[in-house]
């Protein structure tokens, strides 16, 4: 067996593995926050592992892991429980403020040295919003539009990670971003996102067969959502590509073989978790 066919065969099992338990956790609001919990634990692990390797301070780093896992956990529990709001005086997106000002004001008390404490400072910041907000928008997700269309918004993603993988490997030439991510192909993302548009008319026509959420997703919607998936999640896949160039790192890590690490399966979901929800909300209003 050959390099390429062993690394398939490696994510294809692993895939087979983690996908029928990550499916299973959509059963209702609470096993996602758990498994939205469990995602963010590993994925600011990795983030502040590579991007703080030599700045010490181990017991400070699990304290920023710690903040943005309850914060998303926080986030989701305060959703739920006022939802539908009635006044914006009980808007639960604040809990991402105290999380801020909180991880803050740890870093400060602790780091005495200015310029590991602004590295600090920058990657808690951007790990409670580039990672614990983006993902924590599956919360809404499922409260005002279903479970099964939360399911929708992450299967989508794995269809276009898999659609463009194969389409890229098959008929790769003109790269979109040769500088942080080569071997990232137009043909690829082409490939993914009609690969999306019909994985989207096969889910719907279930979706209506077995699921009883009351949202009706139209045909000619398929298509804009799908673009939705394939922009943003090949923006998400290059930004995350970038960091790592910068940080000299080839995967986030090794948690999931032949996948790398957390933050690197979530890249792209990342970005198209809440520009999914933000198209949903504009296509039924």
């Amino acid at each position: 067996m050959n390099e390429h066919r062993k690394e398939l065969f490696t994510r294809l099992v692993t895939a087979g593995v983690v996908a029928p338990f990550v499916v299973a956790c959509f059963v209702n609001y609470y096993s996602l926050i758990g498994l939205v919990a469990t995602v963010l634990l590993f994925a600011t692990y990795e983030y502040t592992k590579f991007t703080l390797k030599n700045d010490g301070h181990q017991v400070l780093k699990l304290g920023i892991v710690a903040i943005v896992t309850i914060t998303s956990i926080s986030y989701g529990l305060l959703l739920y429980k006022l939802y539908p709001l009635k006044d914006n005086f009980r808007m639960p997106e604040l809990i991402f403020a105290l999380s801020l000002i909180t991880s803050l004001t740890m870093i400060i008390v602790v780091v005495k040295d200015t310029t590991k404490a602004k590295r600090m400072m920058t990657n808690s910041i951007f790990s409670i919003f580039y990672i614990g907000l983006n993902l924590s928008f599956f919360y809404p997700i499922f409260i005002n539009f279903g479970a099964s269309i939360a399911l929708l918004n992450l299967t989508s993603v794995w269809v276009f990670d898999a659609g463009a993988y194969f389409f890229g490997l098959s008929f790769g030439k003109i790269r979109i971003s040769p500088a942080y991510s080569p071997k990232k192909s137009l043909e690829g993302a082409i490939g993914g996102y009609l690969s999306v548009v019909f994985f989207m008319f096969i889910y719907e026509f279930f979706r209506q067969l077995f699921t009883t959420d009351a949202i009706v997703i139209k045909p000619s919607h398929f298509f804009l959502l799908a673009m939705v998936v394939a922009v943003f999640g090949t923006i998400g896949d290059i930004v995350e590509s970038a960091i790592k160039r910068y940080h000299d790192v080839k995967d986030s890590g090794n948690i999931l073989p032949g996948h790398g690490g957390m933050l690197d399966r979530i890249d792209g979901l990342l970005f198209v978790t809440p520009m999914f929800y933000i198209f949903l909300v504009l296509l039924n209003t």
